[in-house]
């Protein structure tokens, strides 16, 4: 797909600033790309009936029912009751008392009661079907569907003889976030967290659960990096998708959601800003909370979905992972630049824990930890390590251009 002309982008956000004009008793207008607008009725230029959220970016939200949102057309999820708020958080950590700066404008977007649902259009579809083949790479070695997807990550995994010696009930991070202008339409670049169930099963029944952030232009027309979900329980093969584009992930919150923009964002050699991710297993109900920035849980991914995740996680990874088409040299990962020029210049995650049987944050074991890339000329990744208040550290990332 073509990324929208100027033309177009010109014209959809002086719509949305129109529609700004016409609200503001509500909302501040002259405000940069990624503050939230509400409307409802017929959208401007058209008959059709339509409540939601718009973005100056020209996203459309959909207010939805939260007893009604996608993920209750699961049939596993038929009789699945919501759960509304984590019943608990690791020990330690505690939800901020208001809310950040980031979420400036949110507040409200939609009425108490709904959830914020990105409106997805058919090329939406077809790039989260393209994400289960993507994301396969790292969680099968040499799986031949996942050509043109490449990754740097740091790895642990439980094994009560030979890795880590405690489950993981869930996993934590701080990643530095960035703005990826020079991707193509067709690429995507991403930084998560991973959660995986039972590593010895077979393949096709692989338990995987992950949040973070992607820039993609195919999905959302931009390069400004997206808060995002994803799950699968066959390892990508056919089941699972993308944010809320398909029964899954279990949104819970009418201020933010998977697909949302993330309004701040590091500069090479400057400030640094950071998009925090804990996901968390519920002690009460097995469900997995996410919960964003410290301040807000989103939603979780319900155990129902997850058989081999019932009890807790066998192994986590974290790191970046790029996607771009055959033939297509690579896109850049993290910055853009190499693991080896460090933090404020390279991406990087701080703070780097999991969740023990305790339901203690935990730093990793660097005994347990292993680091590697599929190309290391192209995407390098540095060794966990131990820096002080950021507690355990690694940077990732580089240019890309490999081409196969």
């Amino acid at each position: 797909m073509a990324e929208d002309s100027s033309a177009s982008r010109m014209k959809r956000k002086a719509q949305t600033e129109a529609d700004c004009t016409a609200l503001a008793h509500r909302f501040p207008c002259g405000i940069d790309v990624g503050y939230w607008l509400v409307a409802a009725g017929a959208r401007a230029g058209t008959e059709e009936e339509w409540f939601g959220a718009q973005t100056i970016t020209g996203d459309l939200f959909d207010c939805v029912d939260m007893y009604k949102q996608p993920a209750f057309n699961h049939p596993l999820l038929k009789n699945h009751t919501l759960q509304l708020k984590p019943s608990s958080l690791p020990k330690g950590m505690k939800l901020a008392k208001s809310k950040p700066a980031s979420f400036y404008g949110f507040n409200d977007t939609c009425p108490s009661g709904t959830v914020l649902i990105h409106r997805a259009r058919k090329q939406d579809l077809i790039e989260s079907k393209l994400l289960r083949n993507q994301f396969r790479a790292q969680a099968i070695a040499n799986n031949p569907t996942a050509e043109g997807s490449h990754y740097a990550i740091i790895e642990t995994e439980y094994d009560q003889f030979f890795g880590a010696y405690d489950p993981f009930y869930g996993a934590y991070a701080k990643m530095a976030t960035y703005k990826l202008p020079d991707l193509q339409a067709s690429q995507t670049s991403s930084s998560t967290i991973y959660l995986f169930g039972d590593k010895k099963v077979p393949n096709n029944e692989l338990n995987v659960i992950q949040a973070g952030w992607h820039v993609s232009p195919i999905m959302y027309g931009t390069s400004y990096p997206r808060f995002f979900t994803f799950w699968t329980i066959d390892g990508y093969e056919k089941t699972g998708c993308g944010n809320l584009e398909c029964p899954g992930f279990v949104s819970t919150t009418n201020i933010y959601g998977p697909g949302s923009f993330i309004p701040e964002f590091s500069t090479y050699g400057g400030e640094q800003k950071y998009l925090s991710i804990l996901i968390s297993r519920d002690s009460n109900t097995g469900n997995w909370w996410v919960t964003y920035n410290d301040q807000l849980p989103l939603g979780y991914f319900p155990k129902e979905l997850l058989p081999k995740m019932d009890d807790y996680a066998d192994a986590i990874q974290m790191g970046g992972h790029v996607y771009s088409p055959l033939n297509v040299p690579s896109p850049p990962m993290g910055s853009g630049h190499s693991s080896n020029e460090g933090p404020n210049r390279a991406a990087y995650f701080i703070q780097v824990q999991s969740v023990d049987s305790s339901n203690k944050l935990t730093n990793f074991d660097n005994g347990f930890i292993k680091s590697r890339s599929d190309i290391g000329d192209y995407y390098s990744i540095s060794d966990n390590h131990e820096s002080g208040k950021d507690k355990y550290v690694f940077a990732y990332g580089g240019a890309g251009g490999f081409t196969k």
